[in-house]
């Protein structure tokens, strides 16, 4: 399968059709989601959430630092 890519039209179809819906992703969990769809991984609610916990995990240590 093709890897996609930060800049692929694929991707920006779906940052396109969050945007819709009022959704956005930040720029590192935009990698992360491409790290998993480009890993061959089975996207699974376990993954979906591993991804959120880490994102959410980093915005917390980064408000504290501030």
């Amino acid at each position: 399968m093709k890897k996609i890519q930060l800049n692929s039209p694929e991707f920006n179809r779906v940052l396109k059709n969050l945007q819709f819906e009022n959704l956005s992703l930040t720029p590192r969990l935009q990698k992360k989601v491409l790290e998993i769809v480009n890993s061959g991984k089975q996207i699974s609610p376990t993954i979906i959430k591993e991804a959120l916990n880490v994102a959410i995990k980093l915005k917390s240590s980064f408000i504290k630092k501030q």
